[in-house]
């Protein structure tokens, strides 16, 4: 993306300003360039990588893969291959923030919506033609946060938050575009999509990301097969447990989108109102029958409270937002309220976590049921981050430790949907999964949500 910033004196190659100047700059593949204009308000333009957006610890995490493609060449006309909603779903578009793409988002709002533009810098005006529903003002009016779209400074992607009313300009952009990004393909000659699945996901997150990715390729009228040996299961463990679709023999490159990793399609605001319904088709008949005969042995007749909490890597690598998990302590006081509300006889916790589990044993004794499982202390993690790093070092020892770990998780997330009521320590994958199996049963359910303000 280019940001306009003003005029110095480095030496660079100068623009003529024009509609197409973006375009232009990025043919020519520099840097930084001085743009001049016939109403004396020169600028420069500066180039840098969307993927730079994110802090550099969630970029260590993907391993060198476009978390947000550079979008080198894009077309704002190519009304067929965008995907306009976010502009759709708001009143008015209020932009604090003067680059590339917060003007190519304006122009596209003010040609395809009904929707007020609003900037603070009166440098916009020489973007656009005229336009009763542009505005250039020193301050913005007051507006409804939650029915406007905002477009900001800083690391504010929509994802994390989980709120798609306030973003930088980048995932905005990328939100609308994200198509383009995918393939050169004219979308009707498509006929599938291969689905890469990074390998530090669990099988909670390949099963969110998969459903959820099905149900946003459904809208475009092509079907979704998971890349071969792409996550960090074998395919046949994969198939032995899930009905998940791999390659069909009619995939061709001349049919296939092959997407390099599903966060393309996960940061987009179409994927926040995608819905993950995970339902009991998703496994195999003979996992679905052992998992629910274990089920109603464990669990019985009594009254449960299902306890999710995640620790380890999403302490170790300091997620935040939505995905910043609550603490035992701070979870106590709701899980006290809810046992002497409702009378739970038992608490059934999901945990990969070692000291959480002591932890809630230490707090609630005999009240504890778990799935046996190998879990792990943060102070495992040494020189790692993710789960996925220790699993590998582990598989190293034990061939089968990470399929044993995969199945007794599930086990745990199955039950889970199964008890009268649910709380989980943050957003992760098991809350989307635990959720979908219980189709909305629960009498009480509650998502911590600690790294919001």
């Amino acid at each position: 993306m280019f940001d306009i910033v003003p005029k110095d004196e480095r030496e660079a190659i100068t623009l003529k300003h024009g509609k197409n100047i973006f375009h232009d700059a990025l043919c020519k593949k520099e840097i930084y360039y001085h743009v001049s204009t016939d109403c004396g308000k020169d600028y420069d333009i500066v180039y840098f990588k969307n993927n730079d957006l994110f802090p550099e610890n969630y970029r260590e995490i993907k391993k060198g893969i476009e978390i947000f493609p550079s979008y080198l060449n894009y077309d704002e006309n190519a009304t067929d291959m965008l995907d306009l909603s976010l502009l759709k779903d708001v009143r008015n578009i209020f932009i604090q923030t003067l680059n590339e793409y917060s003007i190519v988002i304006a122009r596209l709002a003010l040609k395809h919506t009904n929707n007020d533009v609003y900037f603070v810098n009166p440098l916009a005006k020489i973007f656009f033609e005229e336009n009763p529903r542009l505005h250039i003002v020193e301050k913005f009016p007051e507006f409804d946060e939650k029915e406007n779209l905002q477009i900001v400074e800083g690391f504010i992607i929509g994802y994390f938050d989980g709120d798609f009313h306030k973003l930088n300009a980048i995932p905005a952009f990328h939100s609308i575009f994200f198509k383009q990004s995918m393939t050169n393909l004219n979308f009707p000659a498509v006929k599938y999509l291969e689905l890469a699945i990074a390998p530090n996901v669990g099988i909670g997150g390949i099963l969110s990301y998969y459903t959820q990715a099905k149900e946003m390729i459904r809208q475009e009228g092509f079907k979704i097969f998971l890349k071969k040996n792409c996550t960090r299961y074998p395919d046949e463990m994969l198939q032995k447990y899930f009905n998940l679709d791999f390659k069909p023999q009619d995939s061709t490159p001349a049919n296939t989108i092959y997407l390099q990793d599903v966060t393309v399609l996960s940061l987009t605001y179409r994927a926040s109102k995608s819905k993950i319904e995970i339902d009991e088709n998703i496994l195999t008949d003979k996992f679905r029958t052992e998992i629910e005969e274990y089920a109603e042995t464990v669990l019985g007749n009594k009254k449960i409270l299902g306890v999710l909490i995640r620790g380890t890597d999403y302490i170790v690598s300091k997620m935040g937002g939505v995905r910043k998990m609550a603490t035992v302590d701070v979870m106590l006081p709701l899980i006290r309220e809810w046992i002497d509300a409702d009378g739970y006889e038992l608490i059934f916790l999901a945990t990969e976590d070692q000291d959480i589990l002591d932890r809630m044993k230490k707090e609630f004794g005999a009240m504890i049921r778990i799935v046996s499982q190998i879990r792990h202390s943060v102070r495992d993690f040494e020189n790692m981050k993710l789960l996925s790093e220790l699993e590998t070092k582990e598989k190293q020892n034990n061939a089968g430790v990470v399929e044993d770990n995969t199945v007794n998780y599930f086990y745990a997330l199955y039950l889970l949907s199964k008890c009268q009521s649910f709380m989980a320590s943050g957003q992760c994958h098991g809350w989307n999964v635990v959720n979908s199996f219980n189709h909305g049963k629960f009498k009480r359910c509650y998502k911590f949500q600690v790294g919001l303000k």
